[in-house]
């Protein structure tokens, strides 16, 4: 007899392992680029859903085998006291299992960024969730967070390699780059969304959700927060701007003002304080300082005046580039920013926090202010020299995504609308663990919990407008307890694009787009750093992009954008 059951257990392991392998070949076939993924779309969708079927079944005789083949074990050695035991972990898996009625708790890994790298209690947040999250919807989840100055980086390799990411976040990482290598999954692919997700249309809009759509094609899904950003925005810590006798005329929580006067005042920050940095650009700030619609989320082809007028132009000849290239060369040539902003990848919050660096690019909003004192430990006035702007990626710039290489989207999908509706998974992405992270004060207002600030937390305090529903977390302290409510006016009532709504599909310029960025990843940092002269890094990044196919993108951008207005009258 136990030879018996020990034969059966192979049996169904192996049985099981060939499932696994199956669903692993045709896991790899997705990690094919868009044309390649076209042509096996349809065959995949056949072998799916009976795949998926088939796994679970064996996955069902297989632990039924090994139950059996324990209890056999059991009872030839005569039983053991340590039967019985079942440490907590488990009984949450055992609960969760019934709960769920699907057998099994699935893993999924959850990506993003943050600005001060992973933080110290990234498990215990992670378990806090996990606690919520077994039990409700049978998923658990292990969160990789990765320095935002190397997310992008990580990203592409661990993507490219097909290795498992489930649930990804595009900050830092570009929404179209993953579409158009052919890394996001279609979320709306075996009624994927509307089956595992389907409370999230309701938090967030139709509307929006259909403005993450490209070529027709729902890769991601937007999150509440800012639509709007304060363009031409300025972070400096207030204790330097003391330092120099500056005094703001308003008390606003920005402080607007125009570009000439930041300027003067980072002179005198620089002949006040030499020996720190008085700037330090990423590059993400060109487009935060410009009245640039990136359309399509890269800067090949954009529309200016805050897409005002709808002619697509080459935006590296434009005098609106030159111009902020020649600021950022006098600012070097004046010692404003280090030698080292190039290849440092220290996050500009750490950088402040250390003492180091006194000012960066940051975008406007109401609860600015407070977020970034929260990011530095270290009271930062805000000010702003541009107007408050929707382009026409805003909606669709940092979605929510579910990547090729997810091995469980059905778990992913499910964790994603917890995250869209669930205000304790909120709170802990948002601000960690209630009484060991931030505790809410009498004012009803979240602040640090005792003996915590920025300085020791063990959580980052400053990631709640990345993630899913932001409208669900409490107010910090020194915002205004209607922070959401304003958020939303501030979102209606912002300069918007022309082209709001407008999505560039890249299929038909897939490999000049490519080599265009790479001319551009080549330049970017010492041209728009202010390194180099820009009367001649310019000029030649450009004519070495246009050989590369910038008109071509530029061409096609025009074309459909046109097509998109006439489709839109």
């Amino acid at each position: 007899m136990r030879k018996e059951t020990a034969e059966k257990c192979k049996f169904i392991a192996g049985l099981f392992f060939f499932g696994g392998k199956k669903a692993d070949i045709i896991r790899s076939s997705n990690e094919s680029r868009p044309k390649l993924r076209n042509e096996i779309k349809q065959q995949d969708k056949k072998i799916k859903s009976e795949d998926e079927r088939m796994k679970k079944k064996v996955a069902a005789i297989f632990m039924a085998s090994i139950m059996a083949c324990s209890m056999a074990a059991c009872g030839s050695s005569g039983g053991s006291s340590d039967s019985g035991k079942t440490d907590s972990k488990d009984k949450s898996t055992a609960s969760s299992t019934a709960e769920n009625g699907s057998g099994e708790v699935e893993k999924i890994i959850v990506s993003f960024p943050t600005w001060t790298g992973a933080p110290a209690d990234t498990e215990k947040v992670q378990e806090a969730i996990n606690d919520i999250t077994r039990d409700k919807i049978g998923v658990e989840i292990e969160l990789s967070i990765t320095d935002y100055g190397s997310f992008n980086q990580n990203t592409t390799l661990a993507l490219s390699a097909n290795e498992e990411v489930d649930v990804l976040v595009c900050v830092g990482f570009p929404y179209q780059t993953g579409i158009q290598q052919g890394y996001l999954s279609d979320l709306e692919e075996n009624d994927l969304l509307a089956t595992y997700g389907p409370d999230i249309a309701e938090a967030v809009g139709q509307d929006n959700i259909d403005a993450c759509r490209v070529n027709g094609v729902l890769y991601g899904l937007p999150s509440n927060r800012d639509i709007a950003q304060g363009r031409g925005c300025a972070a400096i810590a207030t204790e330097y701007l003391d330092g120099i006798g500056y005094e703001a005329n308003t008390d606003d929580e920005i402080v607007k003002i125009g570009l000439d006067e930041l300027n003067d005042i980072y002179a005198q920050l620089h002949e006040k304080y030499p020996d720190k940095e008085v700037y330090r650009p990423t590059t993400g700030s060109m487009s935060q300082f410009s009245n640039v619609d990136s359309l399509g989320g890269n800067v090949f082809g954009v529309l200016l005046d805050y897409g005002q007028n709808l002619d697509v132009v080459n935006l590296f000849e434009s005098d609106f580039y030159k111009d902020y290239c020649a600021r950022l060369y006098d600012y070097n040539q004046k010692g404003y920013i280090s030698a080292d902003a190039s290849t440092d990848t220290t996050a500009v919050g750490e950088l402040v926090k250390a003492g180091t660096l006194m000012s960066y690019t940051t975008g406007g909003k109401p609860g600015i202010k407070a977020q970034e004192t929260t990011l530095t430990g270290r009271d930062m006035t805000i000010f702003q020299t541009l107007d408050d702007y929707i382009s026409s990626t805003s909606v669709a710039s940092m979605p929510w995504t579910i990547p090729i290489s997810a091995q469980h989207k059905e778990a992913a999908m499910k964790f994603l609308n917890e995250c869209y509706t669930n205000a304790d998974i909120a709170n802990l992405l948002a601000w960690g663990i209630e009484g060991t992270h931030y505790k809410i004060g009498d004012d009803g207002l979240a602040t640090y919990a005792d003996g915590v600030d920025a300085s020791n937390s063990g959580w980052n305090h400053s990631m709640g407008w990345m993630m899913p529903n932001q409208f669900l977390t409490h107010v910090w302290e020194g915002n205004d307890p209607d922070l959401w409510t304003e958020m939303k006016e501030f979102n209606t009532n912002a300069k918007v694009s022309k082209a709001s709504g407008f999505s560039f599909d890249s299929t038909n310029v897939a490999n000049e787009l490519t080599a265009v960025q790479n001319v551009y990843n080549e330049y970017q940092t010492s041209v728009e750093y202010g390194f180099v002269d820009p009367e001649t890094g310019i000029a030649e990044m450009n004519d070495k992009m246009m050989t590369a196919g910038l008109q071509k993108i530029i061409d096609e951008k025009k074309a459909q954008l046109a097509a998109w207005q006439e489709a839109n009258k």
